[in-house]
């Protein structure tokens, strides 16, 4: 239970002092959701004013992201959450199995010098550049997700396909190369003036990034995606 200490200071602010603390010390953890309001008020005996007030006190520090229907979470602030996929599933096969409908439209496609990080995962030689796909998703005709994906040089002539198709559908049948293992991690995000504009959202709208570094069943490099969703329209799950 909080009281007022010497100097009347509000308690919504003792309870954001706490809640900072508790980010600090790892208790609440970047990337994942802090206890509800509720549990809060509980905790700490308080007025559902007051844990509000603390609570956007700290939104307004961009410390903490509120995303509506999902809960209160703490703000990355340089860290991921990073998972190992034995598996990887493609966007489109979560979707169905959410009993939803995607289509998708190209937006873009070129060759890129690619970031270090890129660089080095798909084993580019100094002269060598990436193919870069740029897409807008759809889930039941609204958009919610802007992706970007980069191949390796070896997969040159995709840029002829049909793009809006499903990319590891491509890639199996152009290349006979299907995913197997790799890493990815989420991140939370805010629109920018682009993604506001694409997803009909505000922009600085919280978001969910996330990243792909993709093996093929041959075990080599097959590609990196970044998928940044809307997370009023999706919520991703990983299959163990």
């Amino acid at each position: 239970m909080l009281e007022k200490e010497e100097g009347h200071t509000p308690l919504y602010i003792h309870l954001a002092d706490i809640i900072k603390k508790r980010i600090d010390d790892k208790k609440y953890q970047e990337g994942h959701a802090i206890p509800s309001e509720m549990t809060l008020q509980e905790e700490f005996k308080l007025s559902r004013t007051t844990v509000r007030k603390a609570l956007k006190l700290l939104s307004d520090q961009n410390i903490l992201i509120k995303l509506p229907g999902k809960g209160t979470y703490v703000s990355d602030q340089g860290n991921e959450v990073k998972t190992q996929n034995h598996h990887f599933s493609s966007l489109t096969d979560s979707v169905k199995k959410a009993g939803k409908t995607m289509s998708t439209r190209l937006i873009s496609v070129q060759k890129v010098p690619g970031q270090p990080e890129q660089r080095s995962f798909l084993q580019l030689q100094d002269d060598e550049q990436l193919i870069e796909i740029k897409r807008l998703r759809y889930i039941d005709e609204v958009p919610f997700c802007v992706e970007w994906i980069w191949l390796p040089p070896k997969f040159a002539g995709i840029e002829q396909a049909d793009l809006d198709s499903p990319l590891y559908q491509l890639l199996k049948k152009n290349f006979m190369v299907s995913p197997s293992t790799g890493k990815k991690t989420f991140k939370i995000t805010f629109a920018t003036r682009e993604e506001s504009f694409l997803l009909n959202v505000d922009e600085k709208t919280a978001l969910m990034q996330i990243k792909d570094f993709v093996y093929d069943n041959h075990n080599l490099p097959m590609h990196i995606s970044q998928q940044v969703l809307r997370s009023d329209k999706f919520t991703y799950a990983i299959d163990h």
